[in-house]
């Protein structure tokens, strides 16, 4: 019987890390896959191709506001950019600022519902969310003038996507306005939005587009001590806004 030759030690540690690469390989594919799935099931985070945008639109939205000042130095931006947004407002602050969604109307932005007060839990309760998105509906349509206004668009609160939003959207005719890329500027500060800038031109070169969020106001994480919107080392300090948008009017 002929011998069989032995592998050389080299040959064994380079067989060992090609089946270990492999299987790594093989279940970080599966994992992203798992994640992405469960993405697109429960969030309103979705592939681009998903969305309804043409190849290299892009489409920057700002949630939560208007802000008094962040979002009057936002809106010169833009007009001064010649770039049309997207303001998911909620109806505490319209009421609070209607100047400001008129001149949002007035200068071509589409205005998104984004609930009246902003509240998570009421994407589990169509009673709940309806009331949250039809008092939006009413401050935006007092701020403008129109008694017959209604949004469009509406974009649960913290991204969420449940069974009730479904149902609920349906009920009232609208559709939801999602997202491809979420750069978790909400937890960015004035010294470091420049790496959210980069991260999401990265997002719309690879993508070729992309729907994009940042937050022109910025509410209070549960259980977060020490909010401070004034406070200009606070994440919750959003007057870098305007400028990320400026900076970032390049994004292709």
């Amino acid at each position: 019987m002929r011998a069989s030759r032995p592998r050389s030690t080299e040959s064994l540690i380079n067989g060992r890390y090609s089946h270990s690469f492999l299987a790594h390989s093989w279940l970080e594919f599966y994992a992203v896959q798992f994640a992405q799935n469960l993405r697109a099931r429960w969030t309103i985070w979705q592939r681009v191709q998903d969305v309804g945008i043409g190849r290299g639109e892009i489409l920057l939205s700002f949630d939560d506001g208007p802000h008094p000042t962040v979002t009057a130095r936002l809106l010169d931006v833009l007009q001064k950019e010649d770039v049309r947004g997207a303001f998911c407002v909620c109806g505490e602050p319209v009421r609070t600022a209607p100047d400001l969604v008129r001149r949002m109307a007035s200068e071509g932005h589409l205005i998104a519902n984004h609930g009246d007060h902003h509240q998570p839990l009421a994407l589990f309760s169509e009673e709940a969310l309806r009331k949250e998105i039809q008092n939006c509906d009413l401050a935006i349509a007092t701020a403008l003038g129109i008694a017959a206004f209604h949004t469009d668009f509406y974009r649960p609160a913290c991204g969420l996507w449940t069974s009730i939003v479904r149902r609920v959207l349906v009920q009232l005719n609208k559709r939801v306005l999602p997202v491809t890329h979420f750069g978790w500027d909400t937890n960015v500060n004035r010294h470091t939005y420049r790496n959210w800038i980069a991260i999401t031109q990265d997002a719309a070169r690879r993508d070729r587009g992309g729907i994009f969020v940042l937050h022109d106001a910025r509410l209070r994480f549960w259980l977060e001590s020490g909010y401070d919107p004034n406070d200009q080392e606070s994440s919750a300090y959003r007057g870098w806004v305007p400028d990320a948008a400026a900076l970032g009017r390049s994004w292709q």
